[in-house]
């Protein structure tokens, strides 16, 4: 999607369009993660032993449908959650690279915005992780909201983000260690197909190349040689 913005979307919008495409990464993906943490939520609270017990169980007592209890829940924590993350990560790398007026990334660059992003995401989503565990654990809500309000007439403001610190905490070094490693193996398998295609990897290349310690050879002897060649090769 991000490669169809840059060619399809007007540059001045690349900025708002990343938020969407961000969104749109995660209501495809979805399918699978929404089952995958209820799974994690009910090992967690005890209440499987396994997820290869949990499966069977979920699908007897449920159906398909029971894979995706809390759907709502998820959905309204993690869609805002990929929106601030992925779309501050790029925005504030353009910014910054902009302020230092260079056009490439480096690894500390992109350390330093995923951080930033991964900091900021984590403080302001806290509240959405709060509730969207209630929904999937916990009985007696009719939906998003309805677990939102209860919470905060029940607790407060304070019991809405209880465990931002430690969501913070552990979000800024989670988001900086997988984006920039994310941008380092895009770049070197951007670089291989690159040097594959390359004329010097064709002709030239190897053949210039120290072999074993020898000096390579000079480009006259070999013109010399490839001429002996032909011409060995016409009789």
């Amino acid at each position: 999607m991000k490669k169809w913005i840059k060619e399809k979307v007007p540059e001045e919008h690349h900025g708002k369009a990343i938020f969407i495409a961000a969104a749109a990464a995660f209501l495809a993906s979805s399918v699978v993660l929404v089952p995958g943490e209820l799974l994690k939520q009910k090992l967690q609270m005890g209440q499987i032993e396994s997820v290869r017990q949990g499966i069977p169980q979920i699908f007897k007592a449920e159906g398909i449908l029971g894979f995706y209890k809390g759907y709502s829940g998820v959905c309204a924590r993690d869609i805002p959650y990929t929106m601030l993350e992925l779309g501050i990560y790029d925005n504030f790398k353009t910014f910054y690279l902009n302020l230092k007026n260079r056009k490439d990334s480096t690894q500390w660059d992109d350390l330093l915005a995923a951080a930033v992003s991964g900091g900021i995401t984590g403080l302001l989503t806290a509240p959405l992780d709060n509730i969207k565990t209630k929904l999937t654990v916990e009985v007696g809500y009719s939906g998003f909201f309805d677990c939102l309000s209860k919470t905060a007439k029940t607790g407060g403001v304070q019991a809405v983000f209880a465990g931002s610190a430690a969501r913070v905490a552990w979000l800024m070094p989670f988001t900086a260690i997988y984006l920039p490693l994310y941008e380092l193996i895009k770049r070197r398998m951007e670089i291989v197909p690159a040097i594959a295609s390359s004329p010097l990897a064709i002709k030239g290349g190897h053949m210039n190349a120290p072999v074993f310690g020898r000096k390579p050879a000079p480009r006259k002897s070999l013109q010399m040689k490839s001429q002996r060649f032909a011409g060995s090769a016409c009789f």
